[in-house]
């Protein structure tokens, strides 16, 4: 892979962003950071210290005194606030809903949006790339980046891997309630105003339903390799 590969994977909930993005980096040899996983932590983090998710202020001052770190280890992909391993604590719904509240405040888009950029930037050139999985890294925190992606897939496939995802965690979970839950998510992310959730007009769309995450990374790699 070339220095400097910066690979953009933006989507909605349920389309399979994070599994693909992690199975890419390892296919191509490179770093994966999850924009999102950046967002819980905060959100755990306001939990945790009681901080109000409305206050923008206060929120601001949490984030920027946060120190987050993403690796990988023996157990796989593991996610650090603080110094403290949270992979695990925040996946939760209630953390889901936390992190989707504070997404919608400047301060902390601000933030994350600068360390999302800083951490990009840095591993990039570091290790020879990266790939980022959001919902706004193609349109804002990496506008040029080398490629990009729109993944996507119909509601009720994406309802029923979150539902999977719930009880693969050990969470109790209805699916019908998940499937409105993603079309909730779905709304508060299009319709937000900072960074809503949109496709670049430059990024490759790729329809995730039906498809096991593998074959969507062997078109991505496909496509990629064809470049680089």
């Amino acid at each position: 892979m070339n220095k400097g590969l910066i690979i953009a994977i933006d989507g909605p909930v349920g389309a399979g962003k994070s599994t693909v993005a992690k199975l890419l980096a390892q296919r191509l040899g490179i770093l994966y950071l999850d924009s999102g996983a950046m967002y819980r932590g905060v959100g755990w983090k306001a939990v945790e210290a009681g901080v109000d998710p409305g206050d923008d202020a206060a929120m601001g001052a949490l984030c920027r005194e946060t120190a987050m770190e993403m690796r990988w280890e023996e157990r796989g992909f593991r996610i650090y606030v603080d110094g403290i391993e949270v992979t695990e604590k925040i996946r939760t719904p209630e953390i889901s809903r936390m992190a989707s509240r504070v997404s919608l405040l400047p301060s902390v888009r601000e933030c994350l949006g600068r360390l999302q950029r800083e951490t990009g930037l840095r591993e990039a050139a570091d290790r020879g790339g990266v790939v980022m999985e959001g919902r706004d890294i193609g349109t804002v925190i990496f506008p040029d980046a080398s490629f990009k992606f729109y993944l996507d897939a119909d509601l009720g496939d994406r309802g029923k891997r979150r539902w999977e995802e719930l009880l693969g965690r050990g969470i109790a979970a209805d699916l019908e309630e998940t499937t409105r839950e993603v079309e909730r998510r779905d709304r508060q992310d299009s319709e937000r105003d900072l960074s809503p959730l949109r496709k670049s007009e430059d990024a490759r769309v790729v329809d995730t339903t039906g498809l096991a995450p593998e074959r969507v990374v062997d078109r991505m790699a496909a496509i990629i390799r064809a470049v680089v």
